[in-house]
């Protein structure tokens, strides 16, 4: 370098020059370093931390905003309290319809319902029955099965039974009743009833008055007039 810059000069040529000085490259100590790796460790983790609490924010509102489904459980449960209700109401509804309304659909269908099951034959003919003399105080002929009773008085059925029918005409009632489903009294030619249709009657309380002429009693089993009995101290004796 020297040689060059002589060369330069007996050239006749200018000639700069410059002194280079390098700084020798100043040391980290290693305290420093484990500090500033701490620091960037810290700010990763406080970074993270902000995403986790952001993301869990966002997923509180979503769950807020988001309807829940019921479960098949819970749908379970409302149904069978629906139906509950629904049967209680009905119950509750037929009772005050049986009460209120005495004519209404359901009480004729229970009637008729009811009726149909409990309703039996009663079979039980003439043979079966303690009959006895309508009146023990009247004067009373028998003839060809018909019990004739004149003068003033009242009359008693045969026996237990209910009433049928009672007709009026002229003046005069005819009533029927029935001891069985086969075996029926007919009371004629009477002035006063003292019963209606489809009451029951005993053979211990009158049922009609005769205040003067005659009255006829027939009695029938299977719609036939019976005639095989006499009537004596009151009481009607079968024949066989």
């Amino acid at each position: 370098m020297k040689d060059g810059m002589e060369y330069a000069e007996m050239l006749g040529l200018t000639v700069s020059s410059c002194d280079l000085t390098i700084k020798p490259a100043k040391k980290r100590r290693k305290k420093d370093a484990k500090e500033d790796v701490i620091a960037k460790v810290n700010e990763e983790s406080v970074r993270e931390d902000l995403l986790e609490s952001e993301e869990k924010e966002d997923l509180d509102v979503y769950e807020e905003v988001t309807p829940q489904k019921k479960s098949k459980n819970f749908f379970k449960i409302d149904i069978l309290q629906i139906q509950g209700i629904a049967i209680f109401a009905l119950v509750v509804t037929i009772l005050l319809t049986n009460i209120f309304w005495e004519n209404s659909g359901i009480n004729r269908l229970f009637s008729s319902v009811f009726s149909t099951q409990a309703e039996e034959v009663d079979s039980r003919n003439y043979l079966s029955f303690n009959a006895k003399s309508p009146s023990n105080d009247l004067e009373v002929t028998l003839d060809g099965g018909v019990m004739t009773f004149s003068g003033k008085g009242a009359l008693y059925p045969v026996c237990d039974g209910e009433v049928s029918s009672i007709v009026e005409e002229d003046g005069k009632y005819t009533m029927t009743i029935n001891h069985s489903d086969t075996f029926k009294t007919v009371i004629s030619g009477v002035d006063f009833v003292y019963t209606e249709k489809g009451e029951d009657v005993f053979g211990y309380i009158p049922v009609c008055y005769l205040s003067g002429g005659s009255a006829s009693v027939y009695m029938y089993d299977e719609e036939v007039l019976l005639t095989n009995y006499i009537v004596e101290d009151g009481a009607i004796i079968w024949e066989s």
